[in-house]
């Protein structure tokens, strides 16, 4: 497990001390270590909205371009399902569990997230959370994946609420998971690749 945070920025307000951690390479994984560990140290964790609806991970070989390892996602959304019926994977960016002193990930210094995916065909959900949303209406991005590898560069403007709790404004100081859904009903694989936070000063 990799954890590197330099520096602290206290979040002044209600409740438990939260430290604000700056993400100083953007690199949230590329796998290439093979484990399901991100470069924070987080574990990826596949997630399932219960009933029917399944989900498996996997860190395999393959990947894009060089890429040693790749996350593979698996599973199914059962005819029917709706929002909370979810299906796919998940990591976390920072503690929220402790009661005395929780951690978010600070990524003012970004202007969005990109990750390389490919797949069944179809619509997927690309997921930002914030410590400061609390009724689970996070930040989401639609993208449409392909049989072939796509890079998907999407900027912090194109994740948006979904609008059934209340809404927050985004500050990027407060990033508590990242998470990939399929928004597919039935079956479903996807493999995903080199996820990172860029800015528009990240090499191309």
């Amino acid at each position: 497990m990799r954890i590197i945070w330099l520096a602290f920025v206290m979040l002044v307000g209600c409740g438990p001390e939260t430290s604000s951690v700056p993400m100083l390479n953007g690199k949230v994984d590329d796998f290439d270590d093979g484990d399901r560990f991100s470069e924070l140290g987080y574990e990826w964790a596949s997630v399932s909205g219960g009933g029917e609806t399944n989900s498996t991970i996997f860190v395999e070989p393959g990947g894009i371009n060089s890429s040693i390892y790749q996350l593979t996602v698996g599973g199914m959304r059962p005819f029917g399902s709706t929002g909370d019926k979810v299906s796919g994977a998940k990591v976390a960016m920072g503690d929220i569990t402790k009661p005395s002193r929780k951690t978010v990930t600070n990524v003012t210094a970004y202007n969005g997230l990109e990750l390389s995916m490919s797949g069944t065909p179809g619509s997927y959900i690309i997921q930002i959370g914030t410590g400061s949303i609390v009724d689970f209406d996070f930040y989401n991005s639609y993208v449409e994946a392909t049989e072939e590898w796509n890079l998907f560069r999407i900027p912090f403007s194109s994740f948006k609420q979904e609008g059934f709790g209340n809404p927050k404004i985004w500050t990027g100081e407060d990033v508590t998971h990242i998470a990939i859904y399929s928004n597919i009903i039935g079956p479903y694989q996807l493999f995903v690749d080199d996820i990172s936070f860029y800015s528009q000063t990240t090499p191309q």
